[in-house]
């Protein structure tokens, strides 16, 4: 009886045992998470950027692991931003905790040097990061019912559904791979050259490669793309899929800066009913009389061939050309 006694209780035991097991290992990764914060947040300071967040409070014991920040703050070294919210949520996966997801559970204001504020506000929206040896496997961005709104200008972007991850391009060292998909836009205000298409945007999605994307971390307050342009910096559009208006398309392209920080690039986009598409751009209010003509002409010749085009936008010397017809002067991006 003693020895069937003792059988029984070694299920309990070994219950035991585990239940302490997974107590201390639960602890250890909130311990190690929160160490790990502190940490990143003094290299930040170290580097010249403001990381602070208040005290850390714990959730999720003891399947999920939930760590909860207060006045959190981020200004960087050289971007000439900061970003601060008064609570974002730190997830971390027990299986794999180099597995982490940050959720936002309040609006987070951005403000950048010349004072421009931009409200974002979601339903949703998780941040997620993936390390592997201690580099970057995987970082993204989804959101819900996003907005994005500037007081000191008119309108307020919304977004039903974005999504966006990057991670290192497996064909090329220190070029990224970005993926862009964002569902019913609403423009905050019109696109100059491209008015008469209007705000509602049903479908934006990208793939996009960043070459020399290292050097996006080397920014400045006076010219924050400065150091990833002299590093020959460039995106490539291997898929842009744009519904906006009389514009349905899958096209590429690939884009820069030039030394006066315009636009510089082409956009190639194939465009199977090409009349209502360049006289909405012909009756934009910002077009030159010349331009408008030129673009007149093409679309009456489109309606009566019925034939498709391929769409030749480009970027150039400060010049926005469209089937290589100048159409208005490119200010620089900042």
């Amino acid at each position: 009886m003693k020895i069937r006694g003792l059988w029984l209780a070694v299920p309990w035991v070994l219950f035991a045992l585990l239940a302490l097991g997974w107590v201390f290992y639960w602890n250890y990764v909130a311990n190690e998470a929160e160490r790990q914060l502190r940490t990143w947040a003094f290299e930040q300071g170290a580097q010249g950027a403001e990381a602070t967040f208040g005290d850390i409070v714990r959730h999720g014991f003891p399947v999920l692991m939930r760590l909860e920040m207060r006045d959190v703050t981020y200004a960087a070294a050289r971007g000439g931003w900061r970003a601060e919210t008064e609570r974002a949520d730190l997830h971390v996966n027990l299986l794999n905790p180099q597995h982490v997801t940050l959720e936002a559970e309040a609006p987070i204001a951005v403000s950048r040097a010349n004072g421009a504020v931009t409200n974002v506000d979601a339903e949703a929206m998780i941040a997620s990061l993936r390390t592997s040896g201690g580099n970057l496997a995987m970082a993204g961005i989804e959101a819900n019912n996003l907005t994005l709104d500037d007081p000191a200008q008119d309108g307020v972007m919304r977004i039903a559904r974005v999504v966006m991850n990057v991670r290192p391009d497996p064909r090329a060292s220190g070029e990224y791979q970005l993926a862009f998909d964002a569902q019913a836009l609403t423009l905050p205000r019109p696109v100059r050259s491209f008015e008469a298409f209007g705000l509602d945007v049903s479908a934006l999605r990208a793939a996009i490669v960043i070459e020399r994307g290292a050097a996006l971390l080397e920014t400045s307050p006076q010219d924050p793309l400065g150091p990833w342009r002299e590093a020959g910096g460039r995106l490539r559009f291997d898929a842009l899929v744009l519904n906006w208006g009389p514009l349905e398309t899958t096209g590429t392209g690939e884009g820069g800066l030039d030394q006066q920080r315009r636009l510089d690039g082409r956009l190639v986009l194939p465009i199977e009913r090409p009349a209502p598409v360049l006289t909405a751009i012909a009756n934009g209010p910002n077009v030159n009389d010349d331009a408008r003509r030129a673009l007149a002409l093409l679309a009456a010749g489109y309606v009566v061939t019925g034939d498709d085009i391929t769409l030749d936008i480009g970027a150039r010397d400060g010049v926005l050309r469209i089937e290589g017809v100048p159409v208005r002067p490119l200010p620089p991006v900042y």
